[in-house]
């Protein structure tokens, strides 16, 4: 039992340390995206409404801030007219 129970708890930091890293590297807008379906979900948005708005009203404070917040920001999105 002791065994199984170790398996458990490597598989669960896994698992957590996985979702983690993939939320961190993800871009801001595939998180928002993210959320959105997961508010929609009837599990999930009812449960965990007030720590999904949080975490939504930070994805959003992220994406205000843009590509200028990056030292290459103003040579990123030149528009080129013709």
């Amino acid at each position: 039992m002791n065994a199984v129970l170790q398996y458990l708890v490597v598989a669960l930091l896994v698992a957590g340390s996985a979702v983690y890293s993939a939320w961190r590297l993800m871009p801001p807008a595939s998180r928002l995206k993210l959320l959105e379906h997961a508010t929609a979900a009837p599990l999930l948005g009812g449960i965990a409404a007030a720590p999904l708005a949080r975490l939504r009203s930070r994805v959003l404070d992220q994406l205000k801030g843009g590509c200028a917040a990056c030292s290459g920001g103003a040579t990123h999105h030149r528009v080129v007219k013709r």
